[in-house]
């Protein structure tokens, strides 16, 4: 097992009825982004729950880790801040709509941000709030859009 540090990302994949849309739909192996902000520690915002920690051994045997290999510590430590910032905030099933439109029709409706996220939103802010921009043209990322990052390197299964 790959040893993380704070401001990696797990991508995961379940087989689980909404995973599997969600991987079929965005034709990605990932449904799902949680950011790493300590020792066997992550914040994820997951559907039917509000943003927080989760242990990350629960993602053991279906997730990959991710990399950025450019970010200095006080980036990572503001990646992590960032997310522990967004702790308790409500999963925004509207967004999920909004992802399913541009992904199955090729269309990007205009969206209002609140203060609500999904798992890939929030990985993608709190990069930006360290500075780095993960998928530059993509406003509201989904998981598959988090993969196939530029910035990002698979550093191996989790």
């Amino acid at each position: 097992m790959v040893i993380p540090l704070v401001g990696d990302l797990l991508l995961v994949r379940d087989s689980d009825l909404v995973s599997r849309a969600i991987e079929e739909i965005t034709h990605s192996r990932y449904s799902h982004v949680a950011v790493v902000t300590g020792a066997n520690e992550l914040v994820e915002a997951q559907g039917f729950r509000r943003v927080g920690y989760q242990d990350a051994g629960v993602y053991a045997g279906k997730a990959d880790l991710f990399r950025c290999d450019t970010l200095t510590v006080e980036q990572r430590c503001r990646i992590a801040a960032a997310a522990k910032l967004r702790i308790g905030q409500h999963y925004d099933y509207w967004l999920l709509v909004i992802e399913w439109v541009r992904y199955a029709l090729g269309i990007v409706l205009p969206w209002r941000e609140r203060h609500t996220v999904i798992c890939s939103t929030l990985a993608a802010d709190a990069y930006r709030v360290a500075g780095v921009e993960l998928c530059p043209k993509v406003r509201y990322p989904a998981p598959a859009d988090v993969a196939e990052s530029q910035l990002l390197r698979k550093v191996g299964p989790w």
